[in-house]
Protein backbone atom coordinates (compact mmCIF):
# COMPACT_ATOMS: atom_id res chain seq x y z
CA UNK A 1 0.00 0.00 0.00
CA UNK A 2 2.86 2.30 0.84
CA UNK A 3 4.73 1.71 -2.60
CA UNK A 4 1.31 2.32 -4.18
CA UNK A 5 0.43 5.37 -2.32
CA UNK A 6 4.40 6.83 -2.84
CA UNK A 7 4.05 5.61 -6.72
CA UNK A 8 0.17 7.71 -7.17
CA UNK A 9 2.29 11.09 -5.28
CA UNK A 10 4.86 10.97 -7.62
CA UNK A 11 3.09 10.34 -10.71
CA UNK A 12 1.08 13.19 -9.61
CA UNK A 13 4.20 15.56 -9.34
CA UNK A 14 5.16 14.56 -12.84
CA UNK A 15 2.09 15.37 -14.18
CA UNK A 16 1.53 18.83 -12.58
CA UNK A 17 5.74 19.25 -13.37
CA UNK A 18 4.79 18.28 -16.60
CA UNK A 19 1.83 20.31 -16.99
CA UNK A 20 3.79 23.49 -15.52
CA UNK A 21 6.70 22.61 -18.40
CA UNK A 22 3.65 22.55 -21.19
CA UNK A 23 2.31 26.30 -19.74
CA UNK A 24 5.74 27.53 -19.91
CA UNK A 25 6.83 26.48 -23.08
CA UNK A 26 3.25 27.69 -24.60
CA UNK A 27 3.81 30.92 -22.95
CA UNK A 28 7.20 31.39 -24.70
CA UNK A 29 5.54 30.64 -27.38
CA UNK A 30 3.33 33.32 -27.26
CA UNK A 31 6.43 35.57 -26.38
CA UNK A 32 8.18 34.62 -29.20
CA UNK A 33 5.23 35.06 -31.57
CA UNK A 34 4.73 39.24 -30.09
CA UNK A 35 8.45 39.59 -30.84
CA UNK A 36 7.53 38.39 -34.86
CA UNK A 37 4.80 40.78 -34.36
CA UNK A 38 6.73 43.79 -32.92
CA UNK A 39 8.92 43.22 -35.89
CA UNK A 40 7.00 42.79 -38.57
CA UNK A 41 4.32 45.90 -38.36
CA UNK A 42 4.26 48.87 -37.33
CA UNK A 43 0.77 49.37 -36.48
CA UNK A 44 0.81 50.09 -32.23
CA UNK A 45 -2.26 50.07 -31.74
CA UNK A 46 -2.38 46.10 -32.95
CA UNK A 47 0.94 45.36 -31.16
CA UNK A 48 -0.22 46.94 -28.04
CA UNK A 49 -3.72 45.10 -28.21
CA UNK A 50 -2.03 41.95 -28.90
CA UNK A 51 0.69 42.06 -25.62
CA UNK A 52 -2.12 43.28 -23.45
CA UNK A 53 -4.18 39.90 -25.56
CA UNK A 54 -1.11 37.42 -24.39
CA UNK A 55 -0.82 39.24 -20.85
CA UNK A 56 -4.42 38.36 -19.82
CA UNK A 57 -3.94 34.96 -21.75
CA UNK A 58 -1.00 33.72 -19.92
CA UNK A 59 -1.58 35.21 -16.79
CA UNK A 60 -5.28 34.71 -16.60
CA UNK A 61 -6.60 37.39 -15.85
CA UNK A 62 -10.15 39.05 -16.01
CA UNK A 63 -9.04 42.61 -16.76
CA UNK A 64 -6.11 44.32 -17.84
CA UNK A 65 -4.74 47.81 -19.23
CA UNK A 66 -1.68 50.01 -20.73
CA UNK A 67 -1.50 53.32 -20.19
CA UNK A 68 1.23 55.51 -21.67
CA UNK A 69 2.65 58.85 -20.12
CA UNK A 70 1.89 62.26 -22.01
CA UNK A 71 5.06 63.68 -22.31
CA UNK A 72 3.13 67.43 -22.46
CA UNK A 73 1.35 66.70 -18.72
CA UNK A 74 2.63 64.07 -17.41
CA UNK A 75 -0.37 62.11 -16.94
CA UNK A 76 -1.09 58.04 -17.83
CA UNK A 77 -3.50 58.34 -20.39
CA UNK A 78 -5.57 54.41 -21.33
CA UNK A 79 -4.87 53.40 -24.53
CA UNK A 80 -5.51 49.51 -24.07
CA UNK A 81 -8.65 48.27 -21.94
CA UNK A 82 -9.73 44.87 -22.34
CA UNK A 83 -12.09 42.87 -20.10
CA UNK A 84 -15.44 44.01 -18.09
CA UNK A 85 -15.41 46.95 -17.71
CA UNK A 86 -13.02 48.35 -20.96
CA UNK A 87 -14.89 50.88 -22.47
CA UNK A 88 -15.80 53.20 -19.37
CA UNK A 89 -11.57 53.39 -19.54
CA UNK A 90 -11.81 54.47 -23.29
CA UNK A 91 -11.69 57.34 -24.92
CA UNK A 92 -9.07 59.67 -22.95
CA UNK A 93 -9.42 58.40 -19.47
CA UNK A 94 -6.15 59.93 -17.74
CA UNK A 95 -4.26 59.15 -14.01
CA UNK A 96 -2.05 62.31 -12.94
CA UNK A 97 1.27 61.04 -11.61
CA UNK A 98 1.20 59.53 -7.72
CA UNK A 99 -2.80 59.47 -8.40
CA UNK A 100 -3.70 55.32 -7.58
CA UNK A 101 -2.19 51.84 -8.20
CA UNK A 102 -0.99 52.79 -11.62
CA UNK A 103 -0.27 56.67 -10.50
CA UNK A 104 2.15 55.48 -8.11
CA UNK A 105 3.72 53.01 -9.57
CA UNK A 106 4.37 55.95 -12.55
CA UNK A 107 5.43 57.55 -9.50
CA UNK A 108 8.07 55.32 -8.39
CA UNK A 109 9.40 53.31 -11.42
CA UNK A 110 8.65 49.74 -9.44
CA UNK A 111 5.94 47.41 -10.10
CA UNK A 112 3.19 47.04 -7.44
CA UNK A 113 1.84 43.46 -6.54
CA UNK A 114 -1.75 44.04 -4.24
CA UNK A 115 -3.84 40.75 -3.04
CA UNK A 116 -6.37 42.58 -2.14
CA UNK A 117 -6.86 45.86 -3.57
CA UNK A 118 -9.28 47.34 -0.79
CA UNK A 119 -6.62 46.64 1.62
CA UNK A 120 -4.65 49.29 -0.33
CA UNK A 121 -4.75 52.69 0.66
CA UNK A 122 -3.20 53.82 -2.96
CA UNK A 123 -6.67 52.12 -4.14
CA UNK A 124 -9.18 54.30 -5.42
CA UNK A 125 -13.05 52.59 -4.89
CA UNK A 126 -14.95 55.16 -7.00
CA UNK A 127 -14.35 53.49 -10.32
CA UNK A 128 -15.59 50.01 -8.52
CA UNK A 129 -18.63 51.75 -6.82
CA UNK A 130 -19.45 53.41 -10.38
CA UNK A 131 -19.33 50.39 -12.27
CA UNK A 132 -19.90 47.72 -10.24
CA UNK A 133 -16.87 46.32 -10.70
CA UNK A 134 -14.97 44.51 -7.84
CA UNK A 135 -11.46 44.89 -8.13
CA UNK A 136 -9.41 42.29 -6.01
CA UNK A 137 -5.41 41.61 -6.79
CA UNK A 138 -3.75 43.79 -8.53
CA UNK A 139 -0.24 43.63 -10.68
CA UNK A 140 0.81 46.97 -12.10
CA UNK A 141 4.47 47.17 -13.96
CA UNK A 142 6.29 49.95 -15.28
CA UNK A 143 6.73 49.79 -19.29
CA UNK A 144 10.48 51.52 -19.56
CA UNK A 145 12.86 52.86 -21.84
CA UNK A 146 16.18 53.14 -20.57
CA UNK A 147 15.30 54.42 -16.92
CA UNK A 148 12.09 56.70 -18.34
CA UNK A 149 9.31 55.74 -17.41
CA UNK A 150 6.62 56.02 -20.77
CA UNK A 151 3.50 53.94 -19.30
CA UNK A 152 1.93 51.21 -17.39
CA UNK A 153 0.79 47.89 -17.57
CA UNK A 154 -1.44 46.13 -14.98
CA UNK A 155 -3.48 43.15 -15.12
CA UNK A 156 -6.48 42.81 -12.43
CA UNK A 157 -8.15 39.71 -10.81
CA UNK A 158 -6.96 36.29 -11.70
CA UNK A 159 -9.78 33.96 -13.25
CA UNK A 160 -9.81 31.67 -10.40
CA UNK A 161 -9.43 34.05 -7.72
CA UNK A 162 -5.87 32.97 -6.47
CA UNK A 163 -3.82 36.57 -6.07
CA UNK A 164 -1.04 36.98 -8.46
CA UNK A 165 2.40 36.33 -7.66
CA UNK A 166 6.22 36.92 -8.04
CA UNK A 167 5.83 34.99 -11.75
CA UNK A 168 3.11 36.50 -12.72
CA UNK A 169 5.35 39.81 -11.75
CA UNK A 170 8.43 38.28 -13.97
CA UNK A 171 6.14 37.74 -17.16
CA UNK A 172 4.22 41.12 -16.82
CA UNK A 173 7.56 42.57 -16.91
CA UNK A 174 8.65 40.40 -19.96
CA UNK A 175 5.83 41.77 -21.54
CA UNK A 176 5.90 45.59 -20.87
CA UNK A 177 9.76 44.78 -22.46
CA UNK A 178 8.64 43.80 -25.57
CA UNK A 179 5.97 46.63 -25.72
CA UNK A 180 8.61 49.17 -24.88
CA UNK A 181 10.22 48.20 -27.89
CA UNK A 182 6.72 48.49 -29.88
CA UNK A 183 6.19 51.54 -28.69
CA UNK A 184 9.89 52.98 -29.64
CA UNK A 185 9.78 51.56 -32.96
CA UNK A 186 6.58 53.19 -33.59
CA UNK A 187 7.66 56.61 -32.52
CA UNK A 188 10.68 56.62 -34.23
CA UNK A 189 9.16 55.71 -37.43
CA UNK A 190 6.31 58.42 -36.71
CA UNK A 191 9.41 60.82 -35.80
CA UNK A 192 11.23 60.05 -39.20
CA UNK A 193 7.63 60.01 -41.32
CA UNK A 194 7.40 63.91 -39.48
CA UNK A 195 10.82 64.45 -40.40
CA UNK A 196 10.50 63.43 -43.91
CA UNK A 197 7.82 65.25 -44.32
CA UNK A 198 9.23 68.34 -43.13
CA UNK A 199 12.07 68.16 -45.49
CA UNK A 200 9.75 67.55 -48.25
CA UNK A 201 7.31 70.55 -47.23
CA UNK A 202 10.65 72.95 -47.01
CA UNK A 203 11.76 71.60 -50.27
CA UNK A 204 8.58 72.70 -51.41
CA UNK A 205 8.74 75.84 -49.60
CA UNK A 206 12.24 76.57 -51.53
CA UNK A 207 11.55 76.03 -54.91
CA UNK A 208 8.22 78.27 -54.38
CA UNK A 209 10.59 80.91 -52.93
CA UNK A 210 12.91 80.84 -55.53
CA UNK A 211 10.33 81.31 -58.09
CA UNK A 212 9.27 84.58 -56.62
CA UNK A 213 13.16 85.67 -57.36
CA UNK A 214 13.70 87.06 -60.60
CA UNK A 215 15.28 84.06 -63.16
CA UNK A 216 17.49 86.60 -65.69
CA UNK A 217 19.23 89.69 -65.02
CA UNK A 218 18.01 92.73 -67.60
CA UNK A 219 19.68 92.95 -70.54
CA UNK A 220 20.44 96.51 -71.13
CA UNK A 221 22.88 98.27 -73.82
CA UNK A 222 25.68 99.65 -71.81
CA UNK A 223 24.69 97.79 -67.63
CA UNK A 224 25.64 95.02 -66.37
CA UNK A 225 23.51 93.33 -63.81
CA UNK A 226 24.28 90.25 -61.40
CA UNK A 227 22.94 88.98 -58.43
CA UNK A 228 23.38 86.59 -55.92
CA UNK A 229 20.94 84.99 -53.07
CA UNK A 230 21.93 82.58 -50.54
CA UNK A 231 18.92 81.88 -47.77
CA UNK A 232 20.58 80.59 -44.26
CA UNK A 233 18.04 78.30 -43.57
CA UNK A 234 15.66 76.83 -46.53
CA UNK A 235 13.69 79.66 -46.81
CA UNK A 236 14.57 83.35 -46.02
CA UNK A 237 13.34 86.67 -45.34
CA UNK A 238 16.10 88.27 -47.78
CA UNK A 239 14.66 88.51 -51.36
CA UNK A 240 15.42 91.28 -54.37
CA UNK A 241 13.72 92.05 -57.63
CA UNK A 242 14.03 93.51 -61.36
CA UNK A 243 10.64 95.17 -62.80
CA UNK A 244 10.45 96.36 -66.19
CA UNK A 245 8.83 99.39 -66.04
CA UNK A 246 7.40 101.69 -69.12
CA UNK A 247 9.57 102.23 -71.66
CA UNK A 248 13.14 101.04 -71.17
CA UNK A 249 12.79 102.08 -67.11
CA UNK A 250 13.70 99.40 -65.05
CA UNK A 251 12.63 98.83 -61.09
CA UNK A 252 15.80 97.36 -58.82
CA UNK A 253 14.43 96.50 -55.25
CA UNK A 254 16.80 94.56 -52.68
CA UNK A 255 15.06 94.19 -49.16
CA UNK A 256 15.39 92.00 -45.64
CA UNK A 257 12.02 90.80 -43.94
CA UNK A 258 13.21 91.15 -40.13
CA UNK A 259 13.58 87.56 -38.65
CA UNK A 260 14.22 84.43 -40.22
CA UNK A 261 12.17 80.88 -41.65
CA UNK A 262 8.81 80.59 -42.85
CA UNK A 263 7.38 83.68 -41.32
CA UNK A 264 9.95 85.60 -42.69
CA UNK A 265 9.52 83.61 -46.13
CA UNK A 266 5.49 84.15 -46.50
CA UNK A 267 6.11 87.82 -45.56
CA UNK A 268 8.77 88.20 -48.23
CA UNK A 269 6.54 86.17 -50.89
CA UNK A 270 3.17 88.77 -50.47
CA UNK A 271 5.67 91.42 -50.29
CA UNK A 272 7.54 91.30 -53.90
CA UNK A 273 3.95 90.15 -55.36
CA UNK A 274 2.53 93.59 -53.69
CA UNK A 275 5.57 95.49 -54.45
CA UNK A 276 5.20 94.70 -58.45
CA UNK A 277 1.81 95.46 -58.65
CA UNK A 278 2.66 99.09 -57.36
CA UNK A 279 5.72 99.54 -59.06
CA UNK A 280 4.17 99.00 -62.57
CA UNK A 281 1.21 101.62 -61.66
CA UNK A 282 2.93 104.14 -59.34
CA UNK A 283 5.64 106.14 -61.26
CA UNK A 284 7.29 107.77 -58.05
CA UNK A 285 9.00 105.70 -56.22
CA UNK A 286 8.54 107.96 -52.88
CA UNK A 287 5.12 107.93 -52.83
CA UNK A 288 5.10 104.12 -53.83
CA UNK A 289 7.66 103.43 -50.62
CA UNK A 290 4.87 104.94 -48.75
CA UNK A 291 2.41 102.82 -50.14
CA UNK A 292 4.36 100.06 -49.42
CA UNK A 293 4.69 101.19 -45.75
CA UNK A 294 1.31 101.59 -45.39
CA UNK A 295 0.29 97.97 -46.51
CA UNK A 296 2.70 96.55 -44.29
CA UNK A 297 1.74 98.87 -40.89
CA UNK A 298 -1.85 97.78 -41.67
CA UNK A 299 -0.99 94.14 -42.05
CA UNK A 300 2.49 93.14 -40.64
CA UNK A 301 2.30 90.88 -36.88
CA UNK A 302 3.92 92.68 -34.11
CA UNK A 303 7.58 92.78 -34.34
CA UNK A 304 8.19 92.23 -38.05
CA UNK A 305 9.49 94.70 -40.51
CA UNK A 306 11.16 95.31 -43.79
CA UNK A 307 14.02 97.21 -44.38
CA UNK A 308 13.68 98.09 -48.49
CA UNK A 309 16.15 99.97 -50.74
CA UNK A 310 14.32 100.78 -54.23
CA UNK A 311 15.81 102.14 -57.16
CA UNK A 312 14.48 103.24 -60.68
CA UNK A 313 17.18 103.34 -63.36
CA UNK A 314 16.88 105.53 -66.83
CA UNK A 315 18.94 103.93 -69.37
CA UNK A 316 18.25 107.33 -71.89
CA UNK A 317 19.69 109.85 -68.84
CA UNK A 318 22.07 107.36 -66.94
CA UNK A 319 20.32 108.10 -63.99
CA UNK A 320 19.07 106.19 -60.78
CA UNK A 321 16.11 107.33 -58.56
CA UNK A 322 16.43 106.22 -55.01
CA UNK A 323 14.72 105.42 -51.91
CA UNK A 324 15.41 103.94 -48.41
CA UNK A 325 13.29 102.21 -46.25
CA UNK A 326 16.20 101.90 -43.37
CA UNK A 327 18.17 99.76 -45.72
CA UNK A 328 21.95 99.45 -46.13
CA UNK A 329 22.67 101.78 -48.49
CA UNK A 330 24.31 101.37 -51.95
CA UNK A 331 27.62 101.83 -52.48
CA UNK A 332 29.10 103.14 -55.60
CA UNK A 333 33.18 102.46 -56.61
CA UNK A 334 34.75 103.71 -59.62
CA UNK A 335 37.82 103.02 -59.90
CA UNK A 336 39.23 105.04 -62.34
CA UNK A 337 38.12 107.80 -60.75
CA UNK A 338 38.85 106.55 -57.61
CA UNK A 339 35.47 107.19 -55.84
CA UNK A 340 34.42 104.85 -52.97
CA UNK A 341 30.97 106.14 -51.54
CA UNK A 342 27.75 105.27 -50.15
CA UNK A 343 25.08 106.97 -50.98
CA UNK A 344 22.87 107.53 -47.44
CA UNK A 345 21.79 111.41 -48.42
CA UNK A 346 18.44 109.34 -49.06
CA UNK A 347 16.76 107.50 -45.67
CA UNK A 348 13.55 106.72 -43.34
CA UNK A 349 12.61 104.25 -40.90
CA UNK A 350 11.70 100.43 -42.18
CA UNK A 351 8.34 99.29 -43.79
CA UNK A 352 5.78 98.34 -41.68
CA UNK A 353 6.74 100.32 -38.37
CA UNK A 354 4.91 103.52 -38.48
CA UNK A 355 2.35 103.88 -41.26
CA UNK A 356 2.26 108.01 -42.66
CA UNK A 357 5.97 107.70 -43.06
CA UNK A 358 7.38 109.88 -45.33
CA UNK A 359 10.44 108.16 -47.90
CA UNK A 360 12.00 111.39 -49.63
CA UNK A 361 13.85 110.24 -53.00
CA UNK A 362 17.53 111.48 -54.04
CA UNK A 363 18.61 111.30 -58.11
CA UNK A 364 22.19 109.42 -58.98
CA UNK A 365 23.90 110.51 -62.03
CA UNK A 366 25.86 107.15 -63.18
CA UNK A 367 28.93 107.26 -64.82
CA UNK A 368 30.74 105.00 -67.36
CA UNK A 369 32.65 102.90 -64.85
CA UNK A 370 30.85 102.86 -61.94
CA UNK A 371 29.71 99.89 -60.07
CA UNK A 372 26.98 99.98 -57.91
CA UNK A 373 26.71 97.66 -54.80
CA UNK A 374 23.40 96.58 -53.02
CA UNK A 375 23.71 94.03 -50.13
CA UNK A 376 21.59 93.00 -47.15
CA UNK A 377 23.66 92.77 -43.91
CA UNK A 378 24.28 89.02 -44.00
CA UNK A 379 27.05 90.16 -46.34
CA UNK A 380 29.25 92.30 -43.66
CA UNK A 381 27.57 90.23 -40.11
CA UNK A 382 29.20 86.87 -41.98
CA UNK A 383 31.20 85.56 -39.16
CA UNK A 384 33.92 83.44 -39.12
CA UNK A 385 35.04 80.18 -36.59
CA UNK A 386 36.33 83.24 -33.64
CA UNK A 387 32.85 84.65 -34.10
CA UNK A 388 34.95 88.07 -35.98
CA UNK A 389 32.16 89.66 -38.48
CA UNK A 390 33.03 90.46 -42.06
CA UNK A 391 32.55 94.61 -41.52
CA UNK A 392 32.75 96.90 -43.99
CA UNK A 393 36.85 97.15 -43.79
CA UNK A 394 36.96 93.85 -44.97
CA UNK A 395 34.48 94.58 -47.80
CA UNK A 396 35.80 97.57 -48.59
CA UNK A 397 39.51 96.50 -49.24
CA UNK A 398 37.79 93.86 -51.56
CA UNK A 399 35.67 96.32 -53.16
CA UNK A 400 38.50 98.79 -54.24
CA UNK A 401 41.63 95.89 -55.06
CA UNK A 402 40.77 96.04 -58.21
CA UNK A 403 38.57 97.33 -60.98
CA UNK A 404 34.92 98.80 -61.07
CA UNK A 405 33.64 95.98 -63.73
CA UNK A 406 30.72 94.22 -61.80
CA UNK A 407 31.67 90.63 -62.34
CA UNK A 408 35.14 91.16 -61.42
CA UNK A 409 34.05 93.18 -57.98
CA UNK A 410 31.27 90.03 -57.65
CA UNK A 411 34.19 87.41 -57.64
CA UNK A 412 35.95 90.25 -55.07
CA UNK A 413 33.61 90.50 -53.02
CA UNK A 414 32.78 86.54 -53.01
CA UNK A 415 35.96 85.53 -52.96
CA UNK A 416 36.79 87.45 -49.95
CA UNK A 417 33.39 86.51 -48.25
CA UNK A 418 34.44 82.09 -48.35
CA UNK A 419 38.30 82.75 -46.99
CA UNK A 420 36.90 84.72 -44.02
CA UNK A 421 33.89 82.00 -43.12
CA UNK A 422 35.90 78.81 -44.35
CA UNK A 423 33.75 76.13 -43.15
CA UNK A 424 31.53 78.01 -40.93
CA UNK A 425 28.05 77.87 -41.34
CA UNK A 426 25.63 81.42 -42.23
CA UNK A 427 23.66 82.61 -39.40
CA UNK A 428 21.73 85.12 -41.93
CA UNK A 429 20.85 85.25 -45.10
CA UNK A 430 23.01 86.76 -48.25
CA UNK A 431 21.54 88.95 -51.11
CA UNK A 432 23.86 90.88 -53.58
CA UNK A 433 23.02 92.80 -56.42
CA UNK A 434 25.44 94.85 -58.84
CA UNK A 435 24.68 97.30 -61.28
CA UNK A 436 27.48 98.12 -63.95
CA UNK A 437 28.22 100.88 -66.27
CA UNK A 438 30.25 100.05 -68.81
CA UNK A 439 32.97 102.61 -69.99
CA UNK A 440 32.39 102.18 -73.41
CA UNK A 441 29.01 103.99 -72.94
Amino acid sequence: MGIKSESKTTSATLIADLHRCHERIQNLKNCFQLAGLISSTLDLGQVLQSIMSTSRKILRAEACSLMLVDEATQELVFEVAQGPVANQLKGGFRLKKGEGIAGSVFDSGKALLIEDAYEDPRFHREFDLKTGYRTRSILCVPIKIMDRIIGVSQVINRIDGTPFDSEDEEILTLLCAHAAIAIENARMHRALLHKQQIESDLALATSIQRSFLPQNTPQLPGFHFLSHYRAAREVGGDFYDFIALDGERWGILIGDVSGKGIASALCMAKLTSDFRLHAIREKDPSRLMERINDLLCGRSRRGMFVTLLYMVLDPQECTLTCVNAGHIPPLLWNHEKNRYVFLDSMGGLPAGIIAGQRYPSDKIHLEPGDCLFLSTDGLMEAKNAQGERLGTERMEKAIRSGSSRADEVYLRVMGQLKEFVQETPPADDLTLVLLGVEESR
